[in-house]
């Protein structure tokens, strides 16, 4: 889970491509296996220059925080979780994607006296930079639902459907022209609990007054960070 900045983040990804994919054009071919351009269909076209669609699927693992307004940090109301999605490349360079994404409360989170769950059903779309290289950054833009439930100690809870939007860039290591794992780190809008509907804390112990009235979610802004596996057919 990132503790910095996301914008720091998507400043530094650009310039990491940009060492790894200076040196020489041989820095071109996956790590094992031929690129696509040497590739050639039933038709004696290079892969790569063919018109159809290339679908593709994967899972990924990551977490989200929010900003922390004693410590500056985006570790506030952490959730970690684990996600499959769909890719369609509509060209080279450009590809859809389709996602389910699970969260839960950190550890810490729970420690504090409330948990939370939550389902990302989000769609978007992309870019790959150099779709061909060892290393292709992209970026992404897309947006969709969430459904959370939210509960504390004392048995309050909230449960809800609300919008999700992401803005990302990231990069992928294509480990065989089909293969390839990838690293991304996103800002995140969606819900977040009110910091009045948090636990009050006396040391390690959490304390709720009872009848308290179910907590209260607003958006925000949220620093992720995810590391996938791709696998395009």
């Amino acid at each position: 889970m990132p503790t910095t900045s996301p914008v720091h983040g998507l400043l530094v990804l650009p310039f990491v491509a940009l060492v790894v994919l200076a040196p020489r054009p041989a820095c071109a071919d996956p790590l094992f296996g031929p690129s696509r351009d040497q590739v050639t269909t039933e038709d004696g076209k290079p892969e790569s220059a063919s018109s159809g669609l290339r679908p593709g699927f994967g899972m990924r693992v990551g977490g989200y925080g929010f900003r922390n307004e004693t410590s500056s940090k985006w570790d506030d109301c952490r959730m970690n979780g684990v996600g499959v999605f769909g890719t369609l490349d509509l060209s080279r360079h450009f590809f859809g994607e389709l996602s389910v994404d699970l969260y839960g409360a950190a550890p810490d989170v729970r420690a504090e006296g409330l948990d939370r769950v939550s389902t990302h059903l989000p769609a978007g779309g992309g870019a790959r930079m150099a779709p061909d290289f060892v290393v292709s950054p992209f970026v992404q833009l897309g947006g969709g639902s969430e459904w959370t439930r939210v509960s504390t100690d004392a048995g309050a809870k909230r449960t809800a459907t609300r919008p999700v939007g992401y803005l990302g860039a990231g990069l992928e290591l294509n480990i065989t022209r089909r293969l390839a794992f990838g690293a991304a780190i996103r800002m995140l809008l969606t819900s977040r609990v009110q910091d009045e509907a948090k636990p009050v804390t006396t040391g390690a112990i959490a304390s709720r007054p009872a009848g308290e009235k179910a907590p209260e979610l607003s958006t925000d802004l949220a620093s992720q960070g995810l590391f996938s596996l791709r696998y395009a057919l």
